[in-house]
């Protein structure tokens, strides 16, 4: 009987042992088949590799949104999707989904941009909108001249807050742009206007904005060697004015030309009173300028080699405005010619720019009085002594406000050194000015003045 029980026992374990093996086996095939599928999709998945990497990356890319759409299409319309409530859509609705496709907004944020830090666009292109900001907060110390009553300042301010947007609507060349101005808390809508890009050769630009006439005064402040702008600039510019640009730059960026005609009033101090800019002789301004570019292309929005050109950049240009204004006032009293011809150059961090400046004021016939001529420029050049980061840089400038007074003009004298955190969006320049005015027989009046400022853009 013991036997007979030990015999059961046996036969028992081998029967559940064949069965284990038999599992064994089962699951072998199994893991077989799945190692077939799994060496089959690496091959596949090294093709498409294979076939990606010879194509253009913008190629790879519309294949993949390709591929997304349509896994997209395929599970909207499935059962599965039409189970959950809102989510499945009819024939119709798919067409209409597939229409819209095109509409779907890109939305980036580019702090590395020159300008702005969040770009909201169509996938079409067709429509954009940019957006950005700064601040430059400034500290000034101005020491003035005793011997004329002068008494020193210091000063905290504020510079310049300004917020702008920008982009292109209903197509790739009709743009737009628009920026908010809060220097000192006065709070104005600083540049407004559209431009049409059909061509390099043709543009046209219409509202309000920069007068393409000195090129110092068409860069922004954003983008300056020094904090502020030379004395010369600031007496001969015409700054911003209502009006309308036909421009390009034709035979490769060799050449830029403008013909532009603006209302003439610009900042003009009767706004103060009558809350609007007015034409107070009822004439217009007219601007011609002409700038050739020996070299290539020349970035001259850009008062600095912060892109460290590898090879020789240089730029040459004239302008002159018909019935200009005088440090961005009209005169009613008079007729205003301003002419100005500039040179710059730009090679591995070393920037150079002059300009000078001619400006005639011929009397209205029935306000009396002799013609007026006056002239200015100003040199400056800057270099990094470390690429992209430290700069060092130095300006002279001059200002003769009547050729036919002696002892009258003003000059500038200014050293910086400018420190860049993240290019033009962050960075930190500091200066010494001095500033004399010549007085006739008296002693000339100084002024000097020291400057700090941190820029940040955002």
């Amino acid at each position: 009987m013991a036997y007979e029980g030990e015999l059961n026992e046996l036969k028992g374990q081998l029967k559940q042992m064949e069965e284990a093996f038999l599992s064994q086996q089962k699951m072998m095939k199994q893991m077989e088949t799945l190692a077939l599928s799994q060496q089959e999709q690496i091959k596949e998945l090294k093709n498409r590799v294979e076939t990606m990497s010879e194509k253009p990356v913008t190629v790879a890319k519309e294949e993949i949104k390709e591929n997304v759409k349509q896994e997209v299409e395929n599970y909207l319309a499935s059962d599965e999707a039409r189970e959950i409530p809102g989510l499945g859509l009819s024939g119709a609705s798919l067409m209409e989904w597939r229409r819209t496709e095109a509409d779907i907004c890109d939305v980036s944020y580019t702090p590395d941009d020159s300008s702005y830090a969040l770009h909201i666009g169509t996938s079409d292109d067709k429509y954009s909108l940019n957006i950005g900001g700064r601040l430059q907060m400034r500290y000034q110390f101005n020491d003035k001249d005793e011997d004329f009553g002068g008494v020193d300042t210091q000063n905290i301010d504020v510079r310049r807050a300004r917020v702008y947007m920008g982009g292109n609507i209903y197509s790739k060349m009709l743009h737009y742009y628009w920026a908010i101005d809060a220097d000192s808390f006065n709070v104005s809508l600083r540049d407004f206007y559209v431009y049409f890009t059909p061509y390099k050769e043709l543009n046209a630009k219409i509202g309000y904005f920069k007068v393409p006439f000195n090129r110092e005064r068409v860069i922004s402040s954003q983008r300056l060697l020094f904090q502020d702008r030379a004395i010369a600039s600031d007496t001969f510019d015409q700054d911003r004015d209502y009006g309308l640009d036909i421009y390009g730059k034709p035979f490769d960026g060799h050449i830029e030309y403008h013909a532009a005609i603006f209302q003439g009033a610009g900042e003009n101090p009767a706004k103060r009173i009558t809350g609007k800019d007015e034409n107070l002789d009822n004439e217009l301004m007219y601007v011609l300028s002409l700038r050739y570019n020996p070299l290539g292309k020349f970035n001259y929005y850009d008062g600095t080699d912060l892109g460290y050109s590898e090879t020789l950049k240089a730029t040459m240009g004239a302008s002159v405005a018909f019935n200009g204004k005088e440090k961005d006032v009209k005169r009613d009293d008079a007729d205003v010619i301003v002419g100005v011809a500039d040179f710059g150059l730009r090679y591995r961090g070393f920037s150079w720019d002059s300009e000078y400046y001619m400006m005639t004021e011929n009397p209205e016939s029935n306000s009396g009085g002799d013609s007026i001529e006056s002239d200015g420029f100003f040199t400056q050049a800057g270099y990094f002594v470390i690429p992209k980061k430290l700069e060092i840089a130095a300006r002279y400038s001059m200002v003769d406000p009547d050729d036919d007074v002696s002892n009258d003009i003003q000059r500038e004298y200014t050293a910086g050194v400018n420190y860049y955190f993240r290019g033009h969006r962050s960075k930190i320049q500091a200066d010494f000015g001095t500033f004399i005015t010549e007085q006739g027989s008296e002693q000339d009046k100084r002024e000097n003045k020291y400057r700090l400022q941190y820029e940040i853009a955002f």
